[in-house]
């Protein structure tokens, strides 16, 4: 019998599937925004990282417990630095060089994410690390330095029993708003050395041993093993990107793989594969747009889309736009 030189990682069953019906919301690492962008391009409704990428724990909890109470951003929430203002809670893709252009900004996410998340059905949390800065001072636990000096900050690590504790009481809160939303879990794959390779394991191990804890007394709450399947199935640094840190997009693209065969019933899984023959219709450059060959093409394509937009409620309005654009 032939040697299987691969550690194959089977997810669990999971207790739901996920279909074009639902609505979707990611918080967490810049990991979650990857998988988001493949819910994305397959046209289910997804609300990607409403703060931009969190890492820790305590900040996830913040932004959901910000959107269940979605009072706006304020001036006095803002900091100045190298010429832009930023929020401590957001990513610096939020920041701007005005003050009102950053708080309209922060502030139309928020209200829009906020109405999102009280009808969404499937939230995925993606951790990267259990450390967390603090500024000195306030005390306030920070998502993003933005490059301020590290005499600002205490650096601290979140214990097992503070997680859950925090990801317990922020759970039971958006129960309250929507009892029906269910949970995926993951752990990024991406691996912190600025903090050390020993810390690196150990920031990790806490966010595992937290997880297994809420996860045996909530049955809402569901473990896509992401980290497993780059780390043990993977195992290869050709699967990783330059800084060997990060996941390489075929990497990625293995995860979505098996996170779709896992999460979405077997008609939607068919779906997805029409779906690839539009988006590569979409982006395909045709040798000569006029040729009557082509424009045949493009009207067999438009037709699917009509098809799976009064079939499903999908949206091919850009796709649409572009198509016909060429």
């Amino acid at each position: 019998m032939p040697h299987s030189f691969r550690t194959l990682v089977k997810p669990e069953k999971p207790p739901f599937t996920i279909t074009h019906q639902d609505r979707i919301m990611t918080i967490g690492s810049c990991f979650s925004e990857n998988v988001g962008q493949y819910f994305e391009r397959y046209k289910f409704q997804i609300n990607i990282n409403p703060f931009g990428q969190q890492y820790n724990p305590y900040s996830i909890v913040n932004a959901i417990n910000r959107l269940l109470s979605p009072a706006p951003y304020t001036k006095a929430d803002l900091i100045h630095h190298q010429e832009l203002f930023h929020s401590y809670d957001h990513h610096g893709s939020f920041s701007r060089t005005s003050e009102d252009e950053t708080l309209e900004n922060i502030n139309a996410n928020l209200s829009a994410a906020a109405e999102t998340l009280k009808g969404t059905s499937v939230l995925f949390l993606t951790f990267g690390t259990s450390h967390f800065f603090r500024l000195k001072g306030s005390g306030k636990v920070v998502s993003n330095c933005h490059k301020m000096p590290g005499t600002n900050f205490d650096f601290e690590l979140m214990k097992p029993e503070q997680i859950v504790s925090e990801l317990e009481t922020a759970f039971i809160s958006l129960w309250k708003v929507n009892p029906a939303t269910k949970i995926v879990l993951t752990v990024s794959p991406v691996r912190y050395f600025a903090f050390g390779h020993y810390e690196n394991s150990v920031s990790k191990s806490h966010i595992f041993t937290a997880i297994n804890t809420l996860r045996e007394k909530y049955s809402q709450l569901y473990y896509f093993p992401a980290y497993e399947i780059v780390m043990d199935d993977l195992r290869d640094y050709r699967f990783f990107a330059d800084d060997m840190l990060h996941p390489s997009p075929q990497a990625i693209a293995y995860v979505w793989e098996a996170m779709s065969h896992t999460l979405l019933p077997l008609f939607t899984q068919n779906l997805l594969k029409e779906l690839d023959e539009i988006v590569s219709a979409v982006n395909h450059r045709p040798r000569n747009p006029k040729s009557q060959a082509h424009l045949k093409f493009i009207d067999g394509i438009l037709l699917k889309m009509q098809k799976l937009e009064t079939q499903y409620g999908l949206d091919f309005g850009l796709e649409r736009q572009k198509l016909q654009g060429k």
